[in-house]
């Protein structure tokens, strides 16, 4: 591994975290690019570190970001070297590496390696992280253009639900827009306010259902997304970029029920171990290689419509469930609920 270059860097050290200063890593970039050296290039990002610092101070925030950065040195350092971004941010570089199957690997156990984290002052913290990857020469030859790539694919990482790691390829990642700040915050209002005028906009029910499903499940980034109702699967919406198009089936209103709680809600990710279960509806989901799923009743006034069910499969990770996602996916289901009540009403 081509490391001789950071031997007399090894005193410019972020203070907090002890791993190298983000200009470090830059120049390193450079040198690598200027010798033609291929490598890998990572941008990871800590999931949820607001709701740490919001929920338990900035002193466990430090301490979540000390602990990170020890555990994530320690791992990349059989093929990388680790700088501080900034906030809760950390970049690799990966000297050597740049064949798809050499960072796959490289971004595997990076994710993998937060599993067992523990933070002593907060113990009920769960640590993941999500990852944004590209590669030189391979994606591009300027380093402002690798990291632009990088933060591609880390936003798409964040949009498919975080705990995840996404290597940039032209192909899928080439036209994703990066919302800026004000954005950001607009989203989520805006987002629910366009689901609202759909589903309300068109007369055509059936046409409605179809098409804010598919807005909803294209926004979310969720690999399949459709109502469940009398046994059968309904309006049914394949992401794109998912791996999986066909083979899912009913769950059943009997099964659903055993999970979800008063409120009619039930989302996980399911593990290995849920598998080991007896229990049916992990038997199914194991069946239709579902590793997360989100489940809302679609109830009004005591009236049962079915089942929204939003689900990812991906085997290796699951998906970290957001409350902005949550809050879009449960508008969406009680919205339904009032339209068909609504209906029957008439």
């Amino acid at each position: 591994m081509n490391i001789d270059y950071l031997d007399n860097k090894k005193n410019e050290l972020d203070d907090l975290t002890q791993v190298f200063e983000r200009q470090v890593i830059t120049s390193y970039m450079d040198y690598l690019i200027s010798k033609n050296i291929k490598f890998g290039f990572a941008i990871l990002d800590i999931d949820n570190f607001k709701f740490v610092n919001d929920n338990y101070g900035h002193l466990v925030g430090d301490e979540v970001l000390k602990v990170v950065a020890k555990s994530i040195e320690s791992v990349s350092k059989e093929f990388g070297v680790v700088g501080r971004y900034g906030g809760d941010e950390f970049i690799f570089v990966f000297p050597e590496v740049s064949e798809y199957d050499e960072i796959w690997q490289c971004g595997f156990k990076l994710i993998k390696s937060a599993i067992d984290l523990k933070i002593p002052q907060a113990k009920d913290i769960n640590i993941s992280y999500t990852l944004g990857m590209s590669r030189f020469p391979t994606d591009s030859t300027n380093i402002d253009e690798l990291m632009e790539l990088a933060d591609k694919a880390l936003y798409r990482g964040k949009m498919k639900g975080r705990n995840c790691f996404i290597i940039y390829l032209p192909e899928k990642h080439k036209n994703i827009d990066i919302m800026n700040k004000r954005d950001k915050v607009y989203s989520p209002l805006y987002l629910n306010r366009k689901a609202y005028n759909m589903l309300i906009g068109n007369n055509n029910i059936d046409v409605a259902f179809k098409d804010t499903i598919a807005f909803v499940g294209s926004t979310l980034m969720i690999d399949h997304i459709c109502v469940e109702a009398d046994d059968e699967l309904k309006y049914d919406y394949y992401h794109p970029l998912s791996k999986k198009f066909s083979g899912y089936e009913p769950i059943g209103a009997d099964v659903i029920e055993t999970k979800t709680d008063s409120n009619g809600l039930y989302y996980e990710n399911v593990t290995e171990n849920h598998f080991k279960e007896n229990s049916v509806l992990y038997k199914k989901f194991k069946e239709q290689s579902i590793y997360a799923a989100f489940i809302v009743r679609i109830s009004v006034y005591g009236r049962n419509y079915g089942y929204l069910r939003a689900e990812m499969v991906n085997v290796n990770t699951g998906r970290i469930w957001q409350q902005s996602d949550l809050v879009m996916l449960v508008n969406l289901a009680n919205l339904m609920g009032l339209i068909l009540y609504s209906k029957d009403e008439k």
